[in-house]
């Protein structure tokens, strides 16, 4: 058995449907956008404090693990 047919073998039945409603899933997707904002950071600056900035990286991080072990509808594992 290769590596991709034990990988796919962990994987949630229909996952390829189910993935957007999966609340990790949500958040990750959300917060990945709003890192790609850090590009456009400076011209921001005077406007968003930057402890603004790290409180949501930490509430984001928090949001995260909290959605990944919490029981979603729709998930069997």
């Amino acid at each position: 058995m290769g590596i991709v047919a034990k990988f796919n073998d962990r994987l949630i039945d229909d996952w390829r449907s189910q993935i957007l409603g999966f609340w990790s899933v949500r958040i990750a997707l959300f917060w990945g956008a709003v890192s790609g904002l850090v590009l456009v950071w400076p011209a921001f600056a005077g406007v968003i404090p930057l402890w603004t900035y790290a409180v949501a990286g930490m509430a984001m991080s928090a949001a995260v693990a909290v959605a990944r072990v919490t029981k979603q509808p729709g998930a069997d594992t």
